[in-house]
């Protein structure tokens, strides 16, 4: 028999602060959380993103343990004790093989700081010298930067924490790696693996290799007003504003929720994912968003949610994709594709990466909690070609919203979807 899964714990860090209150403030009327980032050491200009906003690493992680963080690590590490203590759990009270942790990370997180005298020795003469790199520059990086930003450091450290000894995994699959996380944590939990799990991700696209790789690849916005700059299903979109962040759930079976008195957030119900790569273009495909949606509704038993929150990446071609992915799935499910409003989160938070599901989850969670739907901004000249209900706006919409679904994909074809309701 399946357990039903809930949440009983929120942990974030965001452009919009730490606090789940603050954070669906912003959200509700409609903030950007972009920003200009003036002279961003190593890229030597301004740069558009939404940048992470009130947080005070030394109120989560010890110094001891800082020195062995990179910055996006430590956001994914605070987030996450955030979480497990919003939850009320008594970790030392629980069996340790039935304590799970479910990481989405993109990779190794560098930190600008360890790497810039190396990049400044290379570019000494004017331009920058791979050959200089080698011979006198990587003598300076600072010893502990690899160390720092291991893809499963935060897995580690709530291993550590937590004494996480069940069913663990860490996930870098960029964009879609969050909600994998929470994917697989619900599976987890549901089969009766695990009892518990913490589930998330964490990212920063603001460090200066991935602000580097972004401008390369032409799909990040090349605009300067950073708080009109992502403008997903919008006819003038450019591409994704570069964000960061990181959130975690605690993930627990129904009955042990109901039998401590827990506070529930709401309820996962179903995950699906699917693949849909292509040999010649970066970016999500119309085939893996209805794939793993249909995978997802079908998890879940729903016939057809209340909302739908968006990849919404902004990009020339995802939207589009992703719009034509909609109409396909809710059609095949007997719904009225815009009939089913479908807000792009990221067109307020930006796009961070592996940290984007959970975040983006935790918004879902509280539009079902406050019966409202946060808006899509900047969406004033609706594209011809994405002609849904994207909740265009600067507020919530009042709705009655029993069941949400959630979509993300990363931009080498793999798509996850989740199913969340209220409890």
């Amino acid at each position: 028999m399946k357990r039903r899964v809930v949440i009983t714990g929120i942990g974030l860090v965001s452009p919009f602060g730490c606090g789940v209150d603050q954070f669906w403030t912003a959200l509700s009327s409609g903030q950007s959380g972009g920003r200009t980032i003036a002279d961003v050491e190593g890229a030597n200009r301004n740069v558009s993103g939404a940048p992470v906003c009130g947080f005070n690493v030394r109120e989560h992680v010890d110094g001891k343990s800082l020195r062995l963080m990179a910055p996006a690590v430590a956001f994914g590490v605070a987030a996450a004790q955030m979480a497990a203590a919003d939850s009320g759990l008594r970790f030392e009270a629980l069996e340790p093989v039935r304590i799970g942790a479910f990481v989405g990370s993109r990779g190794h997180s560098s930190d600008r700081q360890d790497l810039m005298p190396a990049v400044q020795q290379a570019a000494a003469d004017g331009e920058f010298s791979l050959a200089k790199f080698g011979a006198e520059g990587l003598p300076l990086v600072h010893p502990m930067w690899l160390l720092k930003g291991l893809a499963n450091n935060v897995l580690y450290f709530l291993s550590l924490k937590f004494n996480v000894q069940g069913m663990n995994n860490n996930i870098s699959m960029g964009g879609v790696a969050a909600t994998m996380a929470i994917g697989e944590a619900f599976h987890t939990i549901q089969r009766g693996y695990i009892d518990v799990a913490l589930a998330g991700g964490y990212d920063s696209a603001l460090d200066l290799d991935r602000i580097e790789m972004f401008d390369a690849s032409k799909l990040v916005t090349k605009s300067t007003d950073a708080a009109h700059a992502s403008r997903p299903f919008d006819r003038r979109r450019d591409g994704f504003l570069p964000s960061e962040g990181a959130a975690f759930l605690m993930l627990e079976s129904m009955e042990s929720a109901r039998a401590r008195g827990a506070r529930i957030y709401g309820e996962v119900v179903g995950y699906g994912s699917a693949g849909a790569g292509t040999s010649n273009a970066l970016g999500p495909h119309a085939r893996g968003f209805s794939g793993a949606l249909m995978a997802a509704l079908a998890d879940a038993g729903v016939a057809a949610p209340d909302a739908v929150f968006t990849h919404g990446l902004a990009t020339r071609q995802s939207d589009v994709e992703e719009t034509r992915a909609l109409k396909t799935t809710l059609t095949a499910l007997g719904a009225s594709a815009k009939a089913i409003p479908a807000p792009a989160l990221k067109s307020m938070l930006g796009n961070s990466f592996a940290a984007s599901g959970a975040i983006e989850a935790t918004a879902a969670l509280l539009a079902l909690r406050e019966g409202a739907l946060p808006p899509t901004i900047n969406l004033d000249e609706p594209d011809p070609e994405c002609d849904l209900d994207y909740a265009a706006g600067t507020a919530a919409r009042d709705m009655k919203l029993r069941v949400v679904a959630l979509s993300n994909a990363n931009l080498a074809g793999a798509h996850a979807a989740l199913v969340l309701r209220q409890p």
